[in-house]
């Protein structure tokens, strides 16, 4: 009689304890999966493979206007979020999301070296610019701070910059005029 009760015994411990093992499985295929989405950018740094695009757009289109966009930081593991969130908790650090909350995480989140605050040229070119290639700064504390919202960021008027500024359009050389006189 106590044969039965220790397989069942056995039974119920398995069934308690399989759901735990597969939603652990579970959880590092997903991880495993939202890490084969992320890309090197330039700099050795990784974002989302969209994000990635549109940043190295961006990137070419500043150096154009000579312009370099440096990334201090892209993606981070939930490891590393949760060490930053835990010294800006402690009063350690600069501010930080929890560790989940932020898209970094995602790989969509890219703090770029701005200068000297708003009036730096990189950083006013990246207020002019940024949202054509889907990026816009999402905290109002931190000028360096740029994610990748392209359905949500809104793209510039024709003729106009990303802070409603008219484009400064090279003038072409007029024809010339060709005349032909009678006389």
């Amino acid at each position: 009689m106590s044969v039965p009760l220790l397989r069942w015994g056995l039974v119920l411990l398995v069934c308690l304890l399989a759901p735990a093992g597969f939603a652990k499985d579970v959880k590092v295929r997903k991880a495993k999966a939202k890490a084969s989405r992320m890309v090197r950018i330039h700099g050795g740094h990784r974002m989302h493979r969209d994000a990635a695009a549109a940043f190295e757009r961006m990137t070419a289109e500043a150096r154009e206007s000579g312009r370099t966009l440096l990334v201090t930081s892209a993606w981070r593991s939930y490891r590393q979020q949760h060490y930053l969130w835990r010294l800006y908790r402690k009063g350690l650090g600069p501010k930080a999301a929890r560790p989940g909350r932020s898209n970094h995480n995602r790989g969509l989140a890219v703090d770029l070296v701005v200068g000297s605050g708003l009036e730096s040229p990189t950083y006013l070119w990246l207020a002019g610019n940024a949202c054509r290639f889907g990026f816009r700064r999402t905290v109002a504390s931190e000028p360096w701070h740029w994610e990748y919202r392209p359905r949500s960021t809104p793209k510039p008027r024709d003729g106009e910059d990303c802070l409603g500024r008219p484009l400064d359009v090279e003038q072409e050389p007029a024809p010339a005029v060709v005349r032909t006189d009678a006389s």
